[in-house]
């Protein structure tokens, strides 16, 4: 029985993708370079848009910087995501959040969205921790919990979480409504793909 659901948080808790390609389109104008071209933000594909991100980092920098303070309106968590965590939560289990965003946007983004639920752990990318799926950023959940490796399991939604998981021996689930690929959804590592946050409960 699982009793401990570690999240990712971009495209798995939280949409923040039309945001980011605002934000980068941004920093496109910025440095004086033609914008990505779309005809609509709910039609991006999610690896269309990073595969054909620039890596000038004077770019990336301030991409960055305008993901941290732009307005955000279109940033907010997925239906759904809000109850199921409630009621993980009031069924006795323990959730935390394992990203590859700095910790402070996560406990900005946890002080807003989340309020209510009780995170044991909200871990994110720090300069000395390095990124997912190196496993020394969840193992600062794991080395500091007392589950069994079968009591916990990783919840994520593209390639790199399923790397996460294998990297430290627990069990995955990957979303579909998040930034995955076919190659996600084939991978035959996950325990389970699910199309609906409710279907959580049900493993």
């Amino acid at each position: 029985m699982k009793k401990y659901y570690i999240f990712d948080f971009d495209g798995t808790l939280v949409n923040t993708f039309y945001d980011s390609v605002i934000a980068y389109n941004k920093a496109l104008r910025q440095h004086n370079l033609p914008e990505y071209e779309y005809e609509s933000l709910s039609d991006i594909d999610y690896t269309d848009f990073t595969t054909n991100m620039t890596e000038d980092m004077d770019v990336l920098v301030t991409y960055g910087e305008n993901l941290e303070n732009d307005e955000k309106k279109y940033t907010k968590p997925y239906p759904g995501v809000k109850k199921v965590l409630k009621q993980l939560t009031s069924e006795g289990n323990e959730v935390a959040i394992c990203s590859n965003r700095s910790e402070k946007q996560l406990n900005e983004y946890v002080e807003k969205f989340f309020k209510e639920i009780p995170f044991t752990h909200i871990t994110g990318y720090t300069p000395d921790g390095g990124f997912k799926p190196q496993p020394v950023v969840i193992n600062r959940i794991l080395n500091d919990v007392s589950y069994n490796k079968e009591e916990i399991l990783y919840i994520g939604d593209k390639q790199e979480d399923i790397q996460t998981a294998k990297n430290v021996d627990i069990d995955a689930v990957i979303v579909t409504w998040g930034q995955g690929n076919k190659e996600t959804y084939e991978d035959e590592y996950p325990i389970k793909i699910i199309d609906d946050i409710n279907q959580l409960l049900e493993i």
